[in-house]
């Protein structure tokens, strides 16, 4: 069954309605609140009965840890997007335009709609190229938004040569209105990007950008009730699995250590991203060096923050200051990202506090490391 709302994925299908027993161990594992037994137990009873939280909905990243961590196999993510929704519908704001304007498609003018119309004639041969459904083949590669950005680049790769590209220009798997509470938009999006996707002949769609990976794999089927007709991966598990095998071999290596930071939506991946990741950046010649908080523990980088306090941007700064500073702590110069709103977000909050921090685009270093041109090269 499709779901019309958040609180529809809260208990899964096949789980019976008063399966949360209230344990709040969601809430003591929060890798932000970590709050004792009964503060927990508290909180989620205020949560379940509609009730305003003391902590929860002011604290909140929206980081899908909590997802992990239920005994009971629950997804107590939807039930707080449920109620911050609510809270924030009652003050009558609404979503900001700065947001509603990074939503593809939403309005014909558009944050990646406007990059794409203002992009020189060669970038847009590509994109018309990948609006193109290509021919069968056993794997394809996606190319959601934010790859759609710089197509050359994807669209010359020696890495990526073997893989059929698609990537239309309003194919979206819905990240920013759901993360940020447009229910209704995220539904039309997926609609739309479910019949688009719906018309490739092949065995499994494999997704550059991490976001796209976990919502067309996680988010849509088990949250929202859509699934493809095909297996969904990431790009760091399919090359991971290429160069295991000795179909694509490393021909450059970087000889450096480098911190390790984990996008929050990475816990619903799991441990197969997880080991991608690593064992890619080891394999290209990079010394990883962890957060204190990493993989399904990691702290957010802000980016979903500016949803709390009625859409006060200001929060997404708040967060993303935590995760700074335990990027610093690790005394590393550089640090690994696998999320483009991580890349934004840590970059920016770097150079706000004037820090000499280079943040690195995983995937694109990766490729660097398989024969690929550098992201500086005009392809």
């Amino acid at each position: 069954m499709i779901s019309k709302s958040y609180i529809d994925a809260f208990i899964p299908d096949g789980k019976n309605d008063n399966a949360c027993v209230t344990c709040g161990i969601c809430l003591q594992k929060c890798p932000v609140m970590r709050m004792d037994k009964e503060e927990s137990r508290q909180e989620f009873s205020r949560l379940l009965a509609g009730e305003d939280t003391e902590r929860v909905l002011s604290e909140c990243t929206f980081c899908y840890s909590c997802n992990s961590y239920c005994p009971q196999g629950l997804r107590p993510y939807n039930l707080i997007m449920e109620r911050i929704v609510e809270k924030n519908g009652k003050s009558g704001k609404g979503i900001p335009p700065a947001l509603d304007y990074m939503m593809t498609g939403k309005n014909e003018s558009g944050y990646f709609f406007d990059i794409y119309k203002a992009a020189p004639a060669e970038d847009k041969a590509v994109l018309e190229k990948w609006s193109q459904v290509p021919p069968a083949s056993k794997d394809v590669l996606f190319i959601g938004c934010v790859g759609r950005t710089f197509p050359r680049r994807l669209e010359h790769s020696k890495a990526l040569a073997s893989l059929p590209k698609f990537g239309p220009k309003d194919a979206c798997c819905g990240e920013i209105p759901h993360r940020f509470g447009d229910y209704a938009y995220f539904t039309d999006l997926v609609e739309r990007t479910r019949k688009i996707l719906q018309q490739l002949q092949t065995d499994r769609l494999v997704c550059y950008c991490g976001s796209c990976s976990n919502y067309l794999g996680n988010i849509w089927p088990k949250d929202h009730g859509v699934e493809l007709p095909f297996a969904v991966i990431s790009l760091y598990e399919w090359l991971w699995e290429k160069y295991s095998s000795g179909e694509l071999p490393i021909v450059r290596r970087f000889s450096k250590e480098i911190a390790m930071s984990d996008s929050c939506y990475t816990s619903e991946l799991g441990d197969n991203f997880y080991k991608a990741v690593r064992g890619l950046h080891e394999a290209a010649g990079m010394k990883t060096v962890e957060l204190a908080n990493s993989r399904e523990n990691s702290l957010c980088c802000g980016f979903a923050a500016g949803l709390r306090n009625q859409y006060d941007q200001s929060q997404v700064a708040v967060e993303a200051r935590k995760k700074l500073g335990q990027i610093v702590a690790t005394k590393m110069k550089e640090v690994s990202v696998n999320c483009p709103g991580c890349w934004a977000g840590i970059g920016g909050a770097a150079k706000a506090a004037n820090l000499d921090l280079s943040v690195k685009f995983a995937i694109s270093e990766i490729l660097w490391a398989f024969g690929d041109d550098p992201p500086s090269a005009k392809k």
